[in-house]
């Protein structure tokens, strides 16, 4: 994102499926997938062609050797800057190909919305061990803290009564001691990993206790509580994560879908459809853009000031000038909010469902220009 605009010297920029376990990919189809989309993007001009295949080249030379199991690529690429970008991820993608003057990072941060980095902590009494999952991927983080040995010891008879006491005193005192550091330790791997969500797993007794010890700053990320072994497999907590993270993202998504309709008829800092939310960013004024998934229009874009605009029909109303066709609004007008800080929301399921009843397009903004 950070990487200036250069119309002398495009990227390119590719996003491949390679989930094996999806019957289109096997045998490494995704290649033939790329060579396909590659024929959709050659210019019409010579010079270009042959920037473009250099680009293509440096792409397809890493694809005869890549032999990665994971579920997508992420590659940008320009040759002529010795520029070279890629990630193999754990998270599915759809395949698609950009050729452009900057990378095109929209499906990336689409991606990094709907998978946000969650921390997850399973404990008991005696034990803990911490994670954080990003991007479909779980990593063990077991250098946070040093177990703590707790004993809960039962003893027989009267005789044995006050000794047993006095064990089991020091053993709440050490579970408590327990529970502490490992508050301390979320709090850590939450300042090196910044993770967006929090879910305490174990026993209700020590997830409550833990709960209570978390800084407020912690406790706001906590989405669930769930009954998680602290033995339990990687696989398991890493699906039971996914699980989570499915529910509260669409949960999320049509909260901020009624909170958007509902601001926006009662025309709070907010806009529906089209053409009020092409008049918003031409104002400068939205914050956040919010579409529905898969969801694209045609419109214009200005051959003069760039306004982007609803039809492609007559001058540009801002201007005078001629407007060209363009062919998905959506994308310019995610580029144009990028560039101004702005954020997108790109939602599916039921706030998808909700959005289209009221043109599948919307934005929440800054402030409202007179």
């Amino acid at each position: 994102m950070e990487r200036e605009a250069r119309p002398e010297s495009p990227v390119l920029s590719v996003y491949l499926d390679t989930d094996q376990s999806e019957q289109p990919n096997l045998k490494r189809a995704f290649e033939v997938v790329f060579k396909n989309m590659l024929r959709e993007e050659v210019p019409e001009e010579k010079n270009k062609q042959q920037e473009l295949k250099d680009d293509a080249d440096v792409v397809r030379r890493f694809l005869d050797d890549y032999r990665d199991t994971r579920r997508a690529l992420v590659i940008f690429c320009d040759a002529s800057e010795g520029f070279f970008w890629v990630r193999a991820l754990a998270a599915k993608v759809r395949s698609l190909l950009r050729w452009r003057e900057t990378p095109f990072v929209r499906p990336l941060l689409e991606l990094i919305d709907e998978h946000e980095r969650y921390g997850l902590v399973l404990t008991d009494r005696g034990k803990a061990r911490l994670f954080t999952i990003f991007l479909g991927e779980i990593e063990e983080h077991k250098e946070a803290f040093a177990e703590a040995d707790v004993k809960h010891i039962k003893t027989s008879g009267t005789d044995h009564l006050r000794s047993q006491m006095n064990i089991q005193r020091k053993a709440d005192l050490h579970a408590r001691w327990h529970t502490k550091k490992v508050a301390e330790a979320m709090v850590r791997l939450a300042l090196k990993h910044n993770f967006d969500r929090l879910i305490l797993g174990g026993t209700v007794e020590a997830t409550s206790e833990l709960y209570a010890l978390l800084p407020k700053a912690l406790q706001t990320k906590v989405v669930r509580k769930v009954s998680l072994p602290v033995e339990s497999q990687t696989a398991q907590v890493l699906a039971e994560t996914l699980k989570i993270e499915e529910e509260v993202e669409r949960q999320r998504e049509l909260d901020l879908v009624e909170s958007l309709i509902t601001a926006a008829m009662k025309k709070q800092k907010a806009v529906l459809g089209v053409e009020d939310t092409l008049l918003a960013l031409q104002e400068g004024s939205v914050w956040q853009l919010v579409y529905s998934e898969g969801y694209m229009v045609m419109g214009g874009q200005c051959t003069n000031c760039e306004a982007l605009l609803p039809n492609d029909n007559g001058p540009c109303s801002y201007c005078g000038k001629r407007v060209r066709v363009i062919d998905d609004l959506i994308q310019l007008a995610a580029d144009r909010v990028m560039n101004m800080d702005g954020k997108i929301e790109q939602v599916q399921g039921p706030a998808a469902v909700r959005l289209n009843e009221v043109g599948s397009l919307g934005a929440v903004l800054h402030f409202r220009a007179l």
